[in-house]
């Protein structure tokens, strides 16, 4: 997997911006939106047992799941029972390896910004340029996120846009002071993750 990604965030009101760019998924593996390709053969596992998974905050965000090469889902019984997730994860390889099939994965993220609490104001821009897909192979997408935000407006002033045509805005930030990116970093794998 790689997503590459490109963040401009700029706070009018602290007269501060930030930007950082690079391969998300290798820089921060474990976070929510990334850990699903890390795990995606333990997830096919519990997928085909109808197992859940929750991550420590008790949510799944994206899944994968396995089917045959006709497109129907693999079954626990076809599949076999593993403990533990290196075995689970060997399962899941092995079976693909012996009868081929489809490993459907979804990456789900929706970024945003959360709005200022009561009796405080936020004034944020930021722009996300996306660049994702498979290493080496097959379609990539690529898209931009704008959202400007001022809690002194009315919402319906803000603005909040995907696309995935044109080329994204850029950022002002004359007169302002660049801080360092506030995004925890971390190359560790999730619980039943491998690279």
């Amino acid at each position: 997997m790689e997503w590459n990604e490109v963040i401009m965030n700029v706070d009018f009101e602290k007269k501060e911006y930030w930007d950082l760019s690079g391969d998300f998924y290798t820089q921060k593996p474990e976070s929510p939106t990334m850990a699903v390709w890390a795990q995606r053969y333990f997830r096919a596992s519990l997928h085909a047992h109808n197992l859940p998974f929750r991550n420590s905050f008790g949510t799944q965000k994206g899944h994968s799941k396995l089917f045959d090469k006709k497109g129907a889902p693999v079954t626990a019984k076809m599949l076999g029972t593993h403990v533990g997730e290196p075995a689970q994860n060997k399962a899941v390889q092995d079976y693909l390896k012996k009868h081929d099939g489809i490993l459907e994965i979804q990456v789900h993220d929706i970024p945003n910004i959360l709005k200022a609490g009561p009796g405080k104001q936020k004034n944020l821009e930021r722009v996300l340029i996306f660049d994702c897909g498979v290493t080496g192979i097959g379609p990539r997408v690529k898209a931009f996120q704008h959202i400007k935000m001022d809690s002194t407006k009315p919402p319906q002033t803000w603005t909040y846009t995907f696309q995935t045509t044109g080329l994204a805005p850029g950022v002002k930030t004359s007169g302002m002071k660049k801080v360092a990116d506030p995004t925890p970093k971390g190359d560790l794998l999730p619980t039943g993750g491998i690279w």
